[in-house]
């Protein structure tokens, strides 16, 4: 399984592709049991985002308990293969998982955000693999700024203030605060350079880590979502040391930050399996 040469350019540019039927049929079969598998044995960090509010949703994410299911799930399908012809990168390692579930057709948006606000990691040679097992309409997909990722890098989202998703994540830093992307976007629909994709099953996205993101709300019409997402980063990835101080989110810089590094040093985490 091989990147085509207009699906490297579109993800080195605009910062996200989608990747149809990556996982049709019996493959999308072996990443639902790795799902399943991953719900039916959480981590002890997973919970409700937004416990108690109309957005509330289940959220489990890096379980390390779990990687040998996931690794054993990226091998089978050949993703570290897939990863590394999008880039040309002669190594893969994988950062890890995310699960989602949003259900009874209530659950909002997911805040604008990056990835890297949350790592201390940068560089081009970051992606997720994002796939959902149900079909989903434009509206109720992912959303991507294009380009972003080779933009700014700003603070974080706290995740914990549904009535301001800027609400900082790191409180001591010189990374700007996210832009509010939805009320720019009231004013004028054409703020921001906006794209996304409706899905069908087996269908994935595929972004930087470092793009902009969000959206991906339940509703009537798509009442629920479950979804897995997949981490990697190859040989262009470089320490980049997340903010230190407190924190909007309750996050622990001594287990993001690696004092053994300097900054733009090839990134190379014991935490992380490398796959080729």
């Amino acid at each position: 399984m091989k990147a085509t040469e207009q699906q490297k350019r579109a993800l080195a540019d605009d910062g996200a592709i989608v990747v149809r039927g990556l996982f049709s049929g019996e493959r999308l079969a072996r990443m639902r049991a790795a799902f399943d598998y991953a719900v039916a044995h959480p981590s002890p960090q997973h919970g409700l985002a937004y416990a108690g509010t109309p957005d509330e949703h289940f959220n489990d994410y890096g379980n390390p308990a779990n990687r040998d299911v996931h690794i054993a799930a990226v091998r089978e399908l050949d993703l570290d293969e897939f990863v590394a012809s999008l880039w040309g990168s002669e190594h893969v390692w994988f950062m890890g998982e995310e699960l989602f579930i949003k259900k009874g057709g209530r659950a909002g948006r997911s805040p604008w955000h990056q990835d890297t606000s949350y790592m201390a990691i940068s560089g081009p040679h970051m992606l997720n693999i994002w796939t959902s097992f149900e079909a989903i309409p434009e509206r109720n997909s992912l959303e991507f700024v294009r380009g972003s990722h080779r933009g700014v890098q700003y603070n974080g989202s706290s995740y914990n203030d549904p009535k301001d998703p800027t609400k900082p994540l790191w409180l001591e830093t010189e990374w700007p605060r996210l832009p509010d992307i939805e009320a720019d976007r009231a004013r004028d629909p054409a703020s921001w350079d906006v794209f996304t994709w409706a899905l069908e099953p087996g269908d994935a996205l595929v972004f930087h880590s470092g793009i902009l993101h969000g959206g991906a709300p339940v509703s009537p019409e798509c009442p629920d979502r479950h979804t897995l997402v997949y981490r990697f980063y190859g040989d262009e990835a470089f320490y980049r040391p997340v903010p230190t101080g407190p924190s909007n989110y309750g996050y622990d810089t001594s287990t993001l930050n690696d004092l053994s590094l300097t900054p733009g040093q090839p990134y190379r985490s014991p935490h992380n399996t490398q796959l080729r």
